[in-house]
């Protein structure tokens, strides 16, 4: 089994052939919207960071900037800048050229204010755009597959269910040279070592217990458990009991696949494998450090129905709840209620959604892309705003 997407300069494929027009700043956000509602073939990935933050926060979000660039379901990348924000533009742009790619730059001060910004910039994008559309699918190995995962509104289901097929489908892409990414530290917290005796260094092992540690240390930072946070309401009245059971439900996502690094938010696997990303639960912010890592779709198991996408990934939605695949069917792209009736396997159940993965890499339509339920995104800072 074969997919078929757009190749890149650095021998990537991606699933989607988008360019992207994005913003150092969220002071320049309509700027960018204004562009995408011009010029098809265009998704603004808009975001509220880029400026007054601490410089760690500052570095963290040029890394997922460039890294969105670099995205392989990105064809071409148009950045907008305001000017004077603590993000450098020049440093985004030369990141993302070093892909290959083609990348641009307009800034409001320079030209002048929003009219002749967006006028400009969607020339720039248009001419992106044709290029983009002359670009054409292409045969490539399940080994240029990268896939991320992501909980959402979970419940019982999800850990007798939906994570159990995803772990199927992290068991297959590996064994295939694919690279699959997990995420979510809140969702790991009380399983973090069982993660690290699943990697193959344990000096990885231990970034992931101290993935853990901060997000914990972080909390206290401002006079919150956040233990008290997980599990979330909608996850008690879902029938989840423990933290740990949430947990352990979570990491079933990767079977005991061998976890091959752990890796800061907005950073990139080395390798193929199985991959630990510092991502947070909440999902605008887990789904771009997902993007960043160089997924081409998302994995997205939900008990009770979360329909959000992302402008940069698809989100392929999968539910074990019977009553959720009815109530909320026109959001839920793969039903595994079948698990839990027992009328198909976990193996059975992770080839069909895997079958179905590499389908929407191939070129099929989530719901929540036809629904264009996947405009939102939001990249993750830990320190103060200032």
């Amino acid at each position: 089994m074969d997919f078929y997407g757009f190749p890149r300069p650095d021998g990537q494929y991606g699933a989607r052939n988008y360019v992207a027009v994005i913003p150092s700043t969220g002071c320049v956000n309509a700027v960018a919207l204004q562009i995408e509602r011009l010029v098809r073939g265009t998704k603004a990935f808009t975001h509220h960071q880029g400026c007054l933050h601490p410089a760690k926060d500052t570095e963290q979000v040029t890394r997922t900037l460039i890294n969105l660039g670099k995205n392989p379901n990105v064809a071409a990348v148009l950045l907008i800048g305001l000017g004077c924000e603590m993000v450098k533009p020049e440093e985004v742009v030369e990141g993302i050229r070093a892909s290959g790619k083609p990348v641009a730059y307009v800034g409001v001060h320079e030209e002048g204010g929003m009219l002749p910004t967006i006028a400009k910039g969607a020339q720039i994008a248009a001419d992106m755009a044709l290029e983009a559309s002359r670009i054409r699918r292409e045969r490539a190995g399940l080994d240029k597959l990268c896939f991320c995962t992501k909980c959402g509104s979970s419940d019982t289901t999800s850990g007798l269910s939906s994570n159990l097929v995803v772990g199927e489908v992290c068991r297959m892409m590996t064994e295939n040279g694919g690279t699959f990414i997990q995420g979510e530290v809140c969702d790991i917290m009380g399983g973090e070592y069982q993660l690290k005796d699943l990697c193959v260094d344990p000096a990885e092992g231990e970034k992931i217990v101290d993935f853990v540690k901060d997000l914990y240390q972080r909390g206290c930072a401002v006079g919150a458990d956040v233990r008290g946070s997980q599990m979330t309401e909608g996850n008690v009245a879902g029938g989840l009991t423990t933290l740990i059971e949430k947990a352990l439900g979570a990491n079933a996502k990767g079977q005991k696949v061998p976890i091959q690094s752990a890796i800061e938010y907005g950073g990139v696997p080395m390798c193929a494998g199985r991959h630990i990303v510092a991502t947070p639960g909440h999902g605008f912010e887990n789904l771009t450090g997902g993007a960043a890592a160089g997924a081409q779709l998302i994995l997205f198991t939900t008990g009770r129905g979360a329909p959000n996408g992302h402008p940069c990934i698809p989100a392929v939605k999968v539910c074990g709840n019977s009553k959720t695949n009815k109530t909320m069917a026109s959001h839920i792209d793969i039903d595994v209620a079948s698990v839990i009736e027992e009328t198909e396997t976990v193996r059975q159940a992770g080839r069909r959604l895997y079958e179905f993965a590499v389908e929407v890499a191939s070129g099929t339509l989530t719901k929540a892309e036809i629904l264009n339920f996947d405009g939102a995104m939001e990249i993750l800072i830990k320190g103060p705003v200032i």
